[in-house]
């Protein structure tokens, strides 16, 4: 009897029995399997849900802080805005300055606002030199009614709100990554402001309405390694010696774009070793200044072939003179809406001294002023970008803008000393601090 019973159950008599609940048995699995396939690709597409949401309410939040946190924008932001815009003369010209905080963007700055034009100035006031010394300009700016916006020209919608806020007749294109050297160490940022942040003003400014006239600072280092002297607009500049001189090469024909295309007035200026009260810490006459009264040693290059350097040094006055008759004899620009109707001036001059004078006769310039002896470390120039002579022609200028520089080495050193003096707390006895 027990093994009938198991016989049933190991061989039951109804045929397909066993292959029938084998079926079962995997639909039941396969119900499973697809029943905690589902469950999961429920959860999945949860959880991308979730992902998404939070990605953007991060988003959200991201752009919340960045327009609460702005320091620009405001109803009393605006109010500043236009009331430093404000024209204070008949057939004034209202201007924005980039690079306004910096050595020449104060300087012209300053002019233009003692005659009267409205002046609003832009200024990142980045690390390159010490920031504090922008801080200081910006105040001087402040004490005489210019407000100066802490922003990026490469940020395109503050630039859209100033065009919007101000119709500007002009801008003044001074914001730039300035010096040969620091090329070697950072040269992402010389394409980052001198070609990229060209580039978005020259955008914001060809849509704006009206269109300004733009007149920019370009720079002698475009001659790089032309050897005929004195430089002149129609010389070669193919040949950059440096980055930052490649950039400002760049600049040049960018701007012959944007002034072709969209009908732009814009007129170009190569500046020749601009120095003077409220200067850029980085170049030579300011810090040999500094290592002088320091009783530090200066370095001071000379040729490989054992000549000395030779600079157009040009006293920071003059140079203001030929920006501010660069703004008054800029030309309307022509377009509209971004569409060029009808052919805009294009203009570029240098803006020099035309007296070259070598770097060791500076330095004895700098130690009778100071009345101090400098201690100084002779060496060959090494290969970083830097030529070693500059000498402007400046006819073009002189014609065309009535341009004529005044300052001699001598009379400008004489006056940043002074400054200098001033400026960094030193007593009467120079050479001691007060």
């Amino acid at each position: 009897m027990m093994m009938r019973v198991l016989e049933d159950e190991l061989f039951p008599s109804t045929p397909g029995k066993v292959k029938i609940e084998r079926t079962h048995a995997a639909n039941r699995q396969l119900h499973r399997c697809f029943a905690s396939t589902s469950t999961l690709f429920l959860w999945a597409l949860l959880l991308i849900a979730l992902t998404a949401s939070y990605l953007s309410f991060q988003s959200f939040v991201d752009t919340s802080s960045r327009y609460f946190t702005a320091s620009w924008g405001g109803l009393h932001w605006e109010r500043q805005i236009r009331a430093s815009a404000a024209v204070r003369r008949e057939d004034g010209i209202a201007v924005l300055v980039t690079g306004a905080a910096g050595f020449v963007g104060t300087h012209v700055s300053l002019a233009l606002r003692r005659r009267g034009d409205g002046v609003v100035g832009l200024d990142n006031f980045n690390a390159y030199y010490d920031p504090s010394l922008k801080k200081a300009r910006k105040a001087l700016l402040a004490s005489h009614g210019v407000f100066v916006v802490e922003g990026d020209v490469n940020d395109a919608r503050l630039l859209a709100k100033l065009f919007d806020t101000v119709p500007f007749t002009h801008v003044m294109h001074l914001a730039a990554q300035a010096g040969v050297r620091y090329a070697i160490e950072n040269p992402a940022s010389y394409v980052h402001s001198n070609v990229a942040g060209l580039v978005t003003l020259l955008e914001a400014c060809k849509s704006a309405d009206p269109q300004p006239s733009v007149v920019w600072a370009s720079s002698s280092s475009v001659y790089g390694l032309n050897d005929k002297v004195p430089f002149s607009e129609s010389d070669r500049t193919d040949r950059p010696a440096s980055l930052y001189a490649a950039t400002k090469k760049a600049g040049e024909e960018i701007t012959h774009c944007y002034n072709h295309i969209y009908g732009l007035s814009i007129t170009g200026l190569r500046f020749f070793t601009v120095y003077g009260p409220w200067g850029r810490p980085d170049m030579a006459y300011f810090s040999f200044t500094r290592n002088i009264l320091q009783g530090k040693p200066i370095t001071v290059f000379r040729g490989r072939d054992g000549t000395d350097l030779a600079r157009d040094f040009t006293y920071i006055d003059d140079i203001v003179k030929g920006c501010v008759a660069a703004l008054d004899t800029a030309e309307a620009s022509t377009g509209s809406g971004g569409r060029k109707r009808s052919p805009a001036q294009y203009r570029i001059y240098n803006l020099g001294n035309t007296s070259p004078v070598t770097v060791p006769a500076l330095v004895g310039i700098l130690e009778r002023h100071l009345k101090v002896k400098a201690k100084k470390n002779v060496v060959e120039m090494p290969g970083n970008g830097d030529v070693p002579f500059t000498h402007a022609n400046i006819s073009l200028a002189r014609a065309e803008l009535g341009y004529k520089p005044t300052t001699n080495l001598e009379t400008g050193l004489k006056k940043f000393v002074k400054w200098y003096l001033s400026y960094y707390g030193y007593s009467r006895r120079v050479g001691s601090k007060s």
